[in-house]
């Protein structure tokens, strides 16, 4: 059971986070929230064991050191403020969130992340009141700060448009993260670490509903060999010292099958050796040459785990769009919670037919049937492959159940 009590003077915003968390209840997206009033000054949350604090300012505090105990979002604005020095204030402090930052025809939700500032931007901003409500709603389900921040913004802009209080489904309405491939980011002066980047070359999205993710190159060919037309070499150990040879060796088997055998995160040996694609993370989008992957002529997938990393990845226009991890899994060490199959529903529906979707984490053949009716475009399984008793067996009845 997760709870937030807000201070008496925010009481209005019931009208808005009571029909949002019922809505929530319907579509499944978390624990059930209890909502009560009280004589204080900030709002408190609680969520499965944690609990913080958070608090609403008509100006960034001119001393962050004495808040650090809780969340201080800053959204009302008198007056334009220099984007960078916003974009600094906010990198250097965790504990805050700024909402509704004016800027030439929008406006800025900031949030920190590892040390930088993040944001998205949006033309139309919507009611304050319903962007506030949507915040504390999204926490209180335990969505990370850059996912209930653009979510806040998002039905901000629903009700906006259509006057009506509805848990926001559609990207129209969703805010676009600044990243460098954003088209007004020089004008709104956002300082960037990533390099724009044109389009990346398309996956063949009917080759990809089965996409085992396999630590061996003999996986690779074996999965070949069984008719898999789709699947990735995942190698943790960057010092493995057969590495470059596992990749060439896989490269060649898809060449053979005329397969689409994707290499985990060594983009450079992947260029190297003229791989189909690439699959990296979030944290790849900062670090990896993005250009020379794409002028390479390679295929990119990337990773995401909620609403924000999503739309920032289609700024990137990849080819295709991993959605995890959907269940408990002990395959890889995930910072996230599994988001479930309620969640993956709304994600797919975001996304829609704009990009291929691989679904990952979790998922077995008993699982997979939900998966799929979630309208993904694929299913990328582990053990559920590889641990299984007869392997090709196991490829049979993912084929013939992953079928559209």
């Amino acid at each position: 059971m997760s709870a937030v009590c807000l201070p008496e003077r925010l009481k209005p915003l019931l009208t808005h986070i009571e029909p949002l968390l019922a809505q929530a209840a319907q579509y499944q997206l978390g624990e059930a929230v209890t909502v009560t009033v009280q004589q204080s000054d900030v709002v408190d949350i609680c969520v499965d064991s944690r609990s913080f604090s958070l608090s609403f300012a008509q100006a960034v505090p001119t001393d962050m050191a004495q808040i650090e105990s809780h969340l201080v979002v800053c959204d009302h604005w008198s007056e334009s403020t220099d984007v960078a020095a916003i974009q600094r204030l906010v990198a250097a402090n965790p504990a805050l969130i700024v909402c509704g930052f004016p800027v030439q025809g929008g406006v800025f939700d900031i949030w920190h992340h590892h040390g930088e500032a993040r944001a998205v931007y949006c033309h139309q901003a919507g009611d304050t009141e319903a962007v506030r409500a949507m915040l504390l709603a999204a926490l209180a389900l335990d969505y990370p700060i850059e996912d209930a921040v653009t979510l806040a913004r998002a039905y901000a802009r629903y009700v906006q448009l259509h006057d009506n209080k509805q848990w926001p489904l559609t990207r129209e309405v969703f805010p676009r993260p600044m990243t460098a491939n954003h088209p007004e980011i020089m004008t709104l002066g956002w300082q960037s670490k990533e390099v724009a980047v044109a389009p990346f070359a398309a996956t063949d999205a009917e080759h990809l509903t089965l996409y085992p993710v396999v630590d061996s190159a003999e996986w690779v060919e074996r999965l070949l060999e069984l008719g898999v037309k789709s699947t990735q070499l995942r190698i943790k150990d960057p010092q493995d010292p057969a590495l470059e040879a596992q990749i060439a060796q896989i490269i060649a088997a898809g060449d053979a099958h005329q397969a689409q055998v994707f290499v985990n995160d060594y983009w450079q040996l992947a260029i190297d050796h003229q791989a189909y694609g690439i699959h990296l993370g979030q944290e790849d989008l900062e670090t990896a040459d993005l250009t020379q992957i794409q002028q390479a002529g390679l295929r990119l997938g990337l990773s995401t785990h909620g609403y924000y990393e999503i739309l920032r990845a289609a700024e990137f226009s990849p080819s295709y769009i991993a959605l995890g991890h959907i269940f408990p899994t002990t395959t890889k060490d995930m910072p996230s919670k599994p988001q479930g199959l309620s969640r993956l529903a709304l994600y797919q529906q975001l996304i829609g037919q704009d990009f291929p979707t691989v679904a990952i984490g979790g998922i077995d053949l008993s699982r997979a049937g939900s998966v799929w009716r979630t309208g993904v475009s694929s299913v990328a399984v582990v053990r559920a492959v590889t641990q299984a008793a007869d392997t090709g067996a196991a490829v049979d009845a993912f084929n013939q159940l992953l079928v559209r």
